[in-house]
């Protein structure tokens, strides 16, 4: 356990760093090839039978496969989009307050774009009971698309932050909100709420259609991620 932690700690310096250092297409290439990776990961699953699949990952309920694989397809092309495109022009901003003020609101509402769907992704026990699996579903599924709502705007503030930038640092804000990325596992968010759809071990009830759209949340993640690094002053 203690060397898992020390494991995430690390990966989230070496973002950071990184990500400060001017590494950015190289940074976010791995990290959106990641998010690609993870949805091969889900499509398998849903491959793999039901009887096998508990010995490897504890999944309950089958699903489709193809939805997580076409989500795969389409990160992988954002990353060769990546590296083909030139370094993109922006129009900057004197960094100032206002700049801090969207980066602290762009980091709580990713933070509350989380938390608050949560209270529709897990009612409490005694309200499970009272409901039926469809409504449940009902319930969850609108909980993503809060999540997705939410999601999209702070990813809007981040880059209304990201357009400070300084005399001698023209990308300033630019690296700032990409290492926060790096540093606080922002850019995984979509594949942890994915997977808090599909496991279930007690009530054994998956909602992988679901679990697929939360997953769809790379890829504003992604045009992020992207935009900033065509507009980084330094690329790889």
């Amino acid at each position: 356990m203690i060397i898992r932690i020390i494991l995430a700690l690390f990966i989230s310096g070496a973002s950071g760093i990184c990500y400060l250092a001017g590494i950015a297409r190289l940074m976010s290439g791995l990290l959106i090839g990641f998010g690609s990776l993870v949805c091969i990961f889900f499509g398998i699953i849903f491959i793999v039978p039901e009887e096998n699949r508990q010995l490897w990952f504890p999944v309950y309920g089958e699903g489709s496969a193809w939805p997580f694989f076409l989500l795969a397809l389409v990160l992988a092309g954002t990353v060769a989009l990546l590296f083909i495109k030139k370094k993109e022009v922006v129009v900057s901003e004197t960094v100032s307050s206002i700049h801090l003020q969207y980066l602290i609101c762009a980091f709580f509402a990713y933070i509350l774009s989380v938390f608050l769907p949560s209270l529709l992704w897990f009612p409490s026990e005694e309200k499970r009971k009272q409901l039926d699996p469809e409504t449940i579903g009902i319930y969850v599924f609108s909980g993503t698309c809060l999540y997705l709502l939410g999601t999209i705007v702070s990813l809007f503030l981040f880059y209304k932050a990201s357009m400070g930038a300084a005399q001698n640092y023209p990308d300033l804000m630019r690296r700032v909100v990409l290492a926060l990325f790096g540093i606080f596992q922002f850019d995984k968010m979509p594949a942890f709420v994915a997977f808090l759809m599909i496991y279930s071990p007690e009530a054994k009830i998956i909602y992988p259609s679901i679990a697929a759209l939360a997953l769809t949340a790379y890829i504003p993640v992604s045009y992020l991620l992207i935009k900033l690094s065509w507009q980084s002053e330094r690329d790889m």
